[in-house]
């Protein structure tokens, strides 16, 4: 394997594209650390950029992202829903929301739900989903994860589910979690696993090196899977000030009716994976195409299957003080 420096601590993996790594800043060296003991973007001018491509990305990806990964990130919303104690007039913020999976799966256990995207085009698909179902039910409101729009101690769980990995400043959004939640109130988070383990990101990063560009110029942005380590994340959500912060990995499986299906998945539902694709030349492309949908097809598992890729994700889960409580 190679050593791949995820925040301040060195770990082995087995990924198999360096160069595309680096690219999508996926192992990226960690950023500078600010006074406050949190790892920071270089610059307000990266901050920005990063944000600016996150952004565009996900305002078009909306109907993709639906489509190839909403039945993947649906897997763990059980999980973490029963990580934040999610119950009857529990008052829960779904952060990075998308199409409204984990806030739907809140209302339904009877808890008031206010989710936020800072998607426009996202929030109108959940929107229009949720109309179907939970209804009213739901608040969606427009916003970014780092500046959130909420009281302090309004809510007594946190979620974002595949969102963190996202944010330009994860950090920014770790001390606006701790601020609106209650004392006592818990945050939970997902991110992937690195692959080997992820054996989709392990197979497009693979094609790409392969056949194509890995060291596409895009905006500097966080270690991709950073908030996978545990010491890590429980070092940042310290610092943010919540305390108990435990990891553990939850297994997923995607399951395609056909190899194109995750192709189109990564070019037109992605954010920082869509933006390397789409600085591949034609040539390259299609190449990495061909590599990938060759691989894919290779991982069904009987003649008329489905394809199966495991995918498992991390879940991070840390609570606020309780009022009165003194840490050690």
């Amino acid at each position: 394997g190679r050593r791949l420096n995820i925040g301040r601590r060195l770990i082995v993996a087995a990924a198999p594209c360096p160069g595309l790594l680096r690219t999508q800043r996926m192992a990226a060296p960690p950023p500078p650390v600010g006074a406050d003991g949190g790892a920071r973007a270089s610059s307000s001018a990266s901050v920005t950029a990063f944000h600016e491509l996150e952004h565009r990305n996900w305002e078009k990806a909306v109907a993709a992202y639906d489509k190839g990964w909403g039945a993947l990130t649906q897997q763990c919303i059980p999980e973490i829903l029963a990580a934040v104690d999610c119950k009857r007039a529990a008052k829960v913020l779904d952060v990075a929301t998308g199409p409204g999976f984990a806030a739907e799966a809140a209302a339904r256990e009877g808890a008031e739900v206010v989710a936020v995207d800072f998607s426009a085009n996202m929030l109108a698909l959940a929107r229009e989903r949720l109309a179907g179902t939970v209804g009213a039910a739901v608040r969606l409101v427009e916003a970014d994860a780092a500046n959130l729009p909420f009281d302090d101690g309004s809510f007594d769980a946190v979620v974002c589910n595949f969102g963190v990995l996202h944010l330009p400043v994860p950090e920014d959004f770790f001390r606006e979690a701790a601020r609106v939640l209650r004392p006592g109130g818990r945050l939970a988070f997902t991110v992937w696993a690195p692959p080997p383990k992820t054996q989709a990101f392990d197979l497009i990063l693979g094609a790409v090196k392969r056949q194509g560009n890995p060291d596409v110029p895009l905006p500097e942005g966080p270690p991709f899977f950073r908030f996978a380590d545990a010491e890590e994340a429980a070092r940042g959500l310290e610092a943010a000030g919540l305390e108990g912060a435990t990891s553990k990995e939850v297994p997923q499986v995607w399951r395609l009716a056909g190899p194109s299906e995750g192709f189109v998945a990564f070019r037109d539902g992605t954010g920082r994976t869509a933006a390397l694709l789409a600085g591949q030349t034609p040539a390259q492309l299609a190449a990495v195409e061909a590599d990938l949908l060759s691989n894919l097809e290779a991982r069904r598992t009987a003649p008329g299957g489905p394809i199966e890729l495991l995918m498992p994700c991390v879940m991070t889960v840390a609570r606020k003080p309780s009022a009165g409580s003194t840490k050690l």
